[in-house]
């Protein structure tokens, strides 16, 4: 640490220099402040030493100058004409601390090390955000692929404002990742961010998990405890798997959305909160709504932006680049591992029903078990190197398994084949019949035999 030192008294500042070179820190000692004022703007210094009383410019005027060429220079003041007034004065220009003469070497040591521990939280606080901004960026969330452009658009516009978000996607598709950029993103990114699975415990435990209670509220109630709104007071709540919250705590979950208050368990005292509600789903709300098994009310209270994930294998353009990330964030300090092009092929190709999670665990796990940095098709586990047509043979062999006779085996492959047709067509009947190499009247009379349901083309160019 080097320190600049002000003082015109010839002792005090041989002994202070003495004393801090003893202890190793680099010192500087000059008893002019215009000459002091000169090197300061020449040379870096991490803490300046400044006495008030000084010839030619007294001390408070020289740590105005000095604050004024290096805002983050922290300065220590020396004065043995202590008031309240002048400490004030000096802490108001931005000293870090002052020191009443007269005053031993230990005294202004401890001042140094109170320092030392200032700066290293300081230090330790910046870099934590450096991490959280790096961890919860946008270049967390990877793919280049329309349909995650639209959700990069969707988090940018949704991230400034308090509007309640409802992100929907099935397992695996990074649904916490959204939710972190929209906080990290936003005026609240300082404040708490509450993290919650409503699958995660039973309805007894979830009431006094949300909202708290009050000490005897129930048996094992020894103490009162603060729920997870309370503790996301200002800030916001992640409530994961939304569609597994029971009925009963659906209403309690509408009244914060409405009325920004929540009750403990076994209380009577109502809680104003101001939180920032993010919810995820895997599954169809309204679905679930229509078959009473989800309050509609709510429904309505949750979706104000829904944000839809696509799963990975609607999005397989952007399977490489998710690759490269995740080879980026698993790779040794040994060497970079690559998939070879018939290994990034089998990736591409396949679905991943579990999706991006499911991605990962490969990657990570081929990585860790793969010794060349070239990953070859060997490496990669089985299920990933089943041809397309040994696939096909599993699946004949489970439906012949499955089935009752014969008929019912054509029957399966006929309903796969129509369904299989209509999704390559994007639901156009013509498209589909011409896909299956038959005529649109006989398509249509398999598709009402067995009861498919069309989905409506989708829009091209804008139009229906």
């Amino acid at each position: 640490m080097k320190i600049l030192i002000v003082e015109d008294e010839k002792i005090k500042r041989i002994t202070l220099t003495d004393a801090l070179l003893k202890e190793g820190y680099d010192v500087l000692a000059i008893d002019n402040p215009v000459e002091a004022l000169n090197i300061f703007k020449e040379r870096e210094f991490d803490v300046v030493i400044t006495d008030i009383r000084l010839p030619h410019m007294d001390g408070l005027a020289f740590l105005k100058e000095i604050k004024a060429l290096k805002p983050d220079t922290t300065a220590i003041v020396m004065t043995a004409y202590a008031t309240v007034d002048t400490a004030i004065k000096a802490m108001k220009l931005g000293a870090y601390d002052y020191i009443t003469k007269p005053f031993s070497s230990e005294e202004l040591l401890l001042i140094l090390e109170r320092l030392k521990d200032f700066r290293r939280l300081v230090e330790e606080n910046i870099k934590l955000k450096q991490e959280i901004t790096e961890r919860y960026s946008f270049g967390n969330i990877v793919g280049k692929s329309k349909k995650m452009k639209g959700v990069y658009e969707l988090i940018e516009t949704v991230a400034p404002r308090d509007a309640t978000v409802l992100i929907i996607g099935e397992s695996g598709t990074g649904k916490e990742l959204i939710a972190n950029a929209i906080h990290y993103n936003s005026p609240r990114k300082d404040k708490p961010f509450v993290k919650f699975s409503c699958a995660a415990l039973a309805e007894s435990l979830l009431e006094s998990e949300l909202f708290g209670h009050e000490k005897g509220a129930f048996t094992g109630a020894v103490k009162e405890r603060r729920g997870r709104f309370e503790l996301a007071n200002n800030g916001s709540i992640f409530l994961d798997d939304i569609d597994d919250i029971p009925l009963s705590m659906q209403t309690k979950l509408l009244r914060v959305l409405q009325e920004k208050e929540i009750e403990k368990v076994g209380g009577t005292k109502t809680i104003k909160v101001d939180i920032r509600i993010i919810c995820a789903t895997k599954v169809d709300l309204l679905k679930l709504a229509k078959q009473g098994k989800f309050r509609e009310d709510l429904y309505y209270r949750l979706n104000i932006v829904p944000i839809n994930l696509p799963p990975l294998r609607e999005r397989k353009e952007d399977i490489p680049l998710i690759v490269e990330y995740l080879l980026n964030k698993y790779s040794s300090k040994m060497g970079k591992k690559t998939f070879c092009h018939e290994a990034m092929k089998l990736l591409i190709n396949y679905d991943w029903p579990g999706n991006v999670r499911e991605l990962e665990n490969v990657v990570e796990r081929v990585v860790t078990l793969t010794k060349s940095n070239d990953i070859r098709v060997e490496d990669l586990p089985d299920f990933l190197m089943a041809s397309p047509e040994k696939l096909c043979d599993r699946h004949l062999i489970d439906v012949m398994e499955e089935a009752a006779s014969f008929e019912d085996m054509i029957k399966d492959m006929e309903i796969r084949l129509l369904t299989l047709a209509i999704k390559k067509a994007s639901g156009n009947k013509s498209e589909a019949a011409r896909i299956l190499k038959m005529k649109r009247e006989t398509f249509r009379d398999k598709v009402e035999k067995h009861g498919i349901v069309l989905e409506p083309p989708q829009a091209t160019n804008g139009k229906p």
